[in-house]
């Protein structure tokens, strides 16, 4: 019988009520037998989100944390505050609706030692959920710029075969393991990533303020530990209410991590400097401007896995791309105005 270490599961939470009494239902259900430390990070919460945290039934300890708008640097302070040496990164709006999630998780971490972390193949598109969420769920990205530019951190319910960046070095029962090249990383790091926590500090991000999720982990393999364990399963995002809502959350997060903290990143999605990311993008602007491509996307999708929710795509993709042009010139006048 396989033995489990002692976990730690660190939660960041900001007004979170709308999806945190699910996603710490679906915690408690977990067969894992040793979840001993729950960390919830707090940035300050106004709602009833402390109050659902303490009536949980789970040993949550409560960190009230500053930062109430860099929900990245209390996951530095989860993690430094964290007391074991598996530690499990889930969102407020991540659900593990399989009862066996976190012990197919922590498999790969104890099985071999150059294993860094281990994360979910796809994101999971239940019928129950939004259409948005689904859709979402069916791109394996939370970001169609993510996706054209080839940075997904999951894969899309589109392929059956392996699309994503890095290189599988083995292809065991229940995951791959994954060799990934730091000059080309993916946006991995978040929503539902277990970890060796003796590895990512060795990211040595000193200040909470320097934490990145993917950044972490490019920085860790830069000094070789690259290795992932990339495990067949899914876990459900629940991201947004409507369109409206995650078009005004991603300008936000652009504006912060893309542009306020952009030089105190190691890693960007986009990299002007880098010429494939330049022509990507370009080809990016033309395509979601246009239509045509994201819609023959949406119908390969469809055809593989027959969900409405594929022909919001072209519609997604759309607003992305304005919304980020949006805070781009804006940034831009503001220079010149300086």
């Amino acid at each position: 019988m396989r033995k489990y270490p002692e976990l730690s599961i660190i939660i960041v939470s900001l007004n979170s009520q709308r999806t945190l009494k699910d996603c710490l239902a679906y915690i408690k259900k977990q067969t894992y037998p040793k979840i001993k430390e729950v960390l919830l990070v707090d940035g300050g919460s106004k709602d009833n989100t402390l109050i659902i945290a303490k009536n949980s039934g789970l040993p949550i300890k409560i960190i009230k944390a500053a930062y109430e708008n860099n929900q990245e640097a209390r996951r530095a302070i989860g993690i430094q505050k964290a007391k074991n040496e598996i530690c499990a990164m889930i969102d407020t709006d991540n659900f593990i609706t399989d009862k066996n999630w976190l012990k197919a998780m922590v498999e790969p971490l104890v099985d071999n030692k150059l294993i860094a972390a281990s994360q979910t193949l796809r994101y999971s598109a239940p019928k129950n959920s939004s259409l948005l969420n689904r859709y979402f769920g069916l791109l394996g990205s939370a970001d169609p710029v993510a996706y054209y530019l080839g940075k997904s951190d999951r894969l899309s319910w589109a392929y059956d075969d392996w699309r994503l960046l890095g290189q599988v070095i083995a292809d065991k029962k229940n995951y791959y393991i994954v060799k990934f090249n730091p000059d080309n990383f993916p946006t991995v790091g978040a929503n539902g990533i277990v970890f060796k926590r003796s590895m990512l500090l060795k990211s040595n991000w000193k200040n909470p303020e320097n934490y990145f999720h993917t950044d972490v982990f490019v920085d860790i393999a830069r000094k070789g530990y690259d290795e992932f364990a990339i495990v067949k399963n899914e876990i459900f995002h629940n991201t947004a209410d409507n369109l409206i809502s995650f078009l005004r959350k991603r300008k936000k997060y652009m504006k912060l991590h893309h542009q306020n903290l952009q030089k105190s990143r190691r890693f960007l999605v986009y990299n002007p400097k880098n010429l494939a990311d330049v022509a990507a993008l370009i080809l990016l602007v033309f395509i979601s401007l246009t239509f045509v491509v994201p819609l023959i996307d949406s119908f390969r999708g469809y055809l593989k896995k027959k969900d409405a929710a594929w022909f919001l795509h072209p519609f997604v993709t759309f607003g992305i791309t304005v919304v980020y042009a949006q805070a781009t010139i804006y940034k831009l006048l503001r220079k010149i105005n300086v």
